[in-house]
């Protein structure tokens, strides 16, 4: 049984003639420099989100925190040297306490420039809150813990907040 494919043939050569090459090289560099472009573009997009997240979390924390620079209420007949002792609704308004916390007692342990208000905790004992006082910026929230070195706080006379 013999196959006469001639006919065959002859159609598909000339076929070929007429049906030119592909060029698939530059529809594969064009659709490289689309998906480059796109990897790209989402980056970036992805890094500015992050960068927005960041800064809108580190604003709404720092515009729900005291305000350091902001001085409070200077103690009524303060000298340059030696203020006045500061009240716990002054303190109470330089520092934003934790839920459940609060000060143990009206009254503050003032020595110089520095003053302590001892603070309430859920968990149980006391800790005390540190403030300083300069006349440029007024009263300030410095430190808190159970006691401090009077030497290194400048306190020429002894205090009942420093442990030496």
């Amino acid at each position: 049984m013999t196959d006469d494919l001639g006919p065959l043939r002859q159609a598909m050569s000339d076929l070929s003639e007429y049906g030119g090459s592909a060029d698939l090289y530059e529809r594969t560099l064009r659709r490289s420099r689309q998906t480059q472009r796109r990897a790209t573009i989402a980056t970036g997009v992805a890094a500015a989100t992050v960068v927005f997240a960041i800064g809108g979390t580190v604003a709404f924390v720092a515009g729900h925190r005291p305000d350091a620079s902001t001085p409070a209420a200077a103690p009524s007949g303060a000298g340059p040297g030696q203020p006045d002792c500061p009240s716990v609704e002054t303190l109470g308004s330089l520092v934003e306490l934790p839920p459940d916390w609060s000060f143990a007692s009206p009254q503050v342990q003032c020595v110089q420039t520095w003053a302590t208000a001892d603070v309430k905790r859920p968990s149980g004992g006391n800790i005390r809150y540190l403030f300083h006082y300069t006349a440029e910026v007024g009263w300030r929230y410095q430190d808190q813990g159970a006691g401090w070195d009077c030497k290194k706080l400048g306190l020429t006379q002894p205090a009942p907040f420093c442990t030496s």
